[in-house]
């Protein structure tokens, strides 16, 4: 796998709690590349003091256009990619 950067280019909200799809362009070669990747979600704890009150989810990655992000794509395919460090099960 090699790494290229990419730009955050739109984000789809999909409620509260709920992971956000985004899409991000990269180049390659010349040639421009997008992909749709649903952002995983990890779960904080919120705490009063000590003291365990509830969850919060929090994206794995800061998502928001305009924003640059790398990705591991296949060097024989490289439409084929995905964000580094957004792996992970979807926690909703």
């Amino acid at each position: 796998m090699k790494r290229v950067n990419g730009i955050i280019i739109d984000i789809k909200s999909r409620g509260l709690d709920n992971p956000e799809v985004v899409t991000v362009e990269y180049e390659i070669d010349g040639k421009k590349y997008k992909i749709k990747e649903t952002i995983k979600l990890f779960n904080k704890t919120i705490k009063l003091g000590f003291l365990p009150i509830g969850q919060k989810k929090i994206p794995k990655i800061d998502c928001a256009i305009g924003n640059t992000v790398t990705l591991l794509y296949s060097e024989d395919h490289p439409e084929n990619a995905h964000i580094e460090g957004n792996d992970g099960v979807i926690n909703c």
